[in-house]
C-alpha cells in the first residue's frame, strides 16, 4: 500500500531540513507519542550525503481490540535508516520494525521543497508499506484475517499521522529556536 502526507511549514527549507537531520532528539519531546529517538550511528559522506542510522521507540498507543491482544507496547520500536541528501533536498529511509521485521516492509523519500516565495517548505513524506501478516505464530486461522484488517488499517493511518506530528513539532521546534534568538538580540542591543 502507498503512503503520502504533505505538511507545509512556514519556516525556510534550509532550516527545517537542519532540524529534522540533526536535532530529532530534541524535537521528540514534543510528540506525545514517540518517547525516544536514540541516534545509533552518523556517516557524513561525499557530496553533503549524511547516512543516518535511528532508533525509535513509540509510546503505547490505543491499539485496535484485536490487535492489542498480540501487540506488546515494548514492541512499538523500530530502526529508521536515512540517507540525506543536501543537493535535492531529499531523504530516502527505510523503517525496519522490531516486530513482525520479517512481515512488515516499510521505504521511501521524503522532499522538502520551496514553498510560500520561498518563506516555507511543503515536506512530502511517500512511501510503500507492505504487511505479510498470514500464518502469525500463536494466531489461530480464523483470527488471522481480523488482525491483518485490523493491524493494516491501524499502520496505514499511522504512519501519516505520525509524519504530521512530527512536521508540527518541527515547526514548534524552530518557532521556539526564532523567539530565542530574538531575546538574545533584544538583550544585545540594550544598553547596559
Amino acid at each position: 500500500m502507498k503512503v503520502k502526507s504533505i505538511n507545509v511549514l512556514e519556516h525556510q527549507r534550509e532550516k527545517v531540513w537542519a532540524a529534522v537531520r540533526d536535532k530529532l532528539p530534541e524535537i521528540v519531546p514534543l510528540i506525545d507519542d514517540i518517547e525516544s529517538v536514540r541516534i545509533q550511528s552518523r556517516q557524513q559522506r561525499p557530496g553533503g550525503v549524511v547516512y543516518l542510522v535511528n532508533v525509535w521507540k513509540a509510546r503505547p498507543p490505543k491499539l485496535p481490540t484485536v490487535a492489542a491482544k498480540y501487540l506488546k507496547a515494548d514492541m512499538l520500536a523500530w530502526t529508521d535508516r536515512a540517507e540525506y541528501r543536501l543537493r535535492s533536498y531529499e531523504c530516502f529511509w527505510c523503517i525496519e520494525p522490531h516486530f513482525l521485521a520479517d512481515r512488515i516492509k516499510c521505504s521511501g523519500v521524503t522532499r522538502y521543497e520551496q514553498a510560500m516565495g520561498g518563506r516555507g517548505t511543503r515536506v512530502t513524506f511517500e512511501g510503500t508499506l507492505e504487511l505479510s501478516l498470514h500464518n502469525l505464530p500463536g494466531v489461530p486461522s480464523m483470527m488471522e484475517s481480523a488482525l491483518a484488517s485490523g493491524i493494516e488499517a491501524f499502520v496505514s493511518t499511522l504512519v501519516p499521522k505520525n509524519f504530521r506530528k512530527l512536521t508540527d513539532a518541527i515547526g514548534q521546534f524552530l518557532e521556539s529556536a526564532a523567539v530565542s534568538a530574538n531575546r538574545v538580540a533584544l538583550k544585545a542591543r540594550r544598553p547596559s
